[in-house]
């Protein structure tokens, strides 16, 4: 999953929901560059704080040295790395990691999530709506709770994928 989706559920306290949702899959659920990110962020975000202390989330993997082009190809693919190298990074090694371990991958990144969506189908790709509609689905959380979690991300500055109404109603969810 990306820094983006993390913070998230991070920026209103609430990583145990995202972890609720992962705990249908299995280990590993971000990359190092994610980790990174994050932890470049943590001393002016306390969401990146939240995300570093969340033991449910494990370690960071690793990507093999064997799996490096196919990741630089993504970023590349993602728009480059920028100035610095690591722009969308988080990303690539995300989306990669998803097609190695067959699994899925989470992201609020508009065009990470097109792109991913592209190679992996749209049943493996999930953002943050996405986490909470089948939480709700499943009979794990509510509606409203739903809505008031999407709301309270919004709310703190933060943005959901373009796809998603401003304004986002219980039924959505549903």
């Amino acid at each position: 999953m990306d820094a983006v989706s993390l913070q998230h559920f991070g920026s209103i306290g609430r990583l145990s929901i995202l972890c609720l949702f992962l705990a249908e899959g299995s280990p590993p659920y971000w990359t190092s560059a994610v980790h990174s990110e994050v932890l470049a962020g943590m001393n002016s975000s306390e969401a990146c704080r939240d995300v570093l202390a969340c033991p449910d989330l494990g370690r960071p993997h690793e990507v093999p040295m064997t799996m490096l082009k196919a990741v630089f190809r993504t970023q590349i693919a993602l728009g480059g790395g920028g100035d610095t190298g690591d722009e969308h990074l988080g990303e690539a090694e995300s989306i990669v990691m998803a097609e190695h371990f067959h699994c899925g991958v989470i992201t609020d990144d508009n065009a990470a999530y097109d792109l991913a969506e592209k190679r992996l189908g749209s049943a493996r790709v999930y953002d943050t709506v996405d986490v909470l509609t089948t939480l709700v689905r499943s009979g794990s959380l509510p509606a409203a709770e739903a809505k008031m979690h999407a709301d309270a991300i919004v709310n703190n500055g933060r943005h959901l994928r373009r796809v998603h109404p401003r304004t986002i109603f219980e039924d959505y969810f549903e």
